[in-house]
């Protein structure tokens, strides 16, 4: 499987590790898990802040990440945890175990639209009655007509090329719109719990785009 990164892991924690909408989200997040939950981190990177923060919580984490330096990292930082090497879109999580939760953050953002309602439709179908799908994503709908290349497509509920400026890079993601989040988790049988937004700068040298972030914490009903 051929890695895809546009950073090294040390460039990613100085930017982003400590960024307070996640910080303040994870804490949301831990307001609603049981104690000792099993949870599964969608594109856990280098470990920081999320894997982290919720293994220190006293949750068992399972982590994927499709670039080899980054499981390494997140497993030598949380030993108690476990760090596989998959693509989010080939992951099959072991049958028979389910979870207490499903973190996306920030790691929709290199998926087509088709991409990502599969995502959410098979790791929705891991979770119990009462489990969390928690993402941190950005909606379309706080983006300017400018930045979008080709526009809405014609249901209006998501854009396929949003371009953003990423560490260095000049990038495109499809975003769906915040009506087009609610209806593809209600279509997948999760109701929206909470949802926030909250607007991260990083550091001048990290050449990215100030960026509108949107957080969903929903429940599989």
């Amino acid at each position: 499987m051929a890695e895809s990164v546009l950073y090294k892991p040390n460039q990613y924690d100085d930017a982003y590790a400590c960024d307070p909408g996640v910080l303040r989200f994870l804490s949301t997040v831990l307001s609603h898990l049981p104690p000792q939950s099993q949870v599964l981190d969608v594109g856990c990177g280098t470990g920081k802040p999320v894997a982290e923060t919720l293994a220190a919580a006293g949750h068992f984490i399972t982590g994927i990440d499709n670039v080899h330096a980054m499981v390494e990292l997140s497993q030598k930082r949380i030993p108690n945890s476990v760090f596989q090497l998959s693509d989010m879109r080939e992951y099959v999580h072991p049958k028979g175990k389910q979870l207490d939760a499903v973190l996306m953050v920030r790691s929709l953002f290199r998926l087509g639209r088709e991409e990502i309602e599969e995502t959410v439709r098979k790791y929705g179908s891991w979770l119990h009655s009462g489990g969390l799908v928690c993402i941190a994503t950005m909606a379309a709908d706080d983006f300017s007509p400018d930045n979008m290349l080709s526009g809405y497509d014609p249901d209006g509920l998501c854009a396929r090329e949003v371009r953003k400026r990423f560490m260095g890079n000049q990038v495109t993601s499809a975003l769906f719109t915040r009506a087009g989040w609610k209806q593809l988790l209600q279509k997948n049988g999760f109701d929206i719990v909470d949802q926030k937004k909250n607007v991260f700068r990083p550091p001048d040298r990290i050449d990215s785009d100030a960026l509108p972030y949107y957080y969903i914490i929903a429940k599989k009903v």
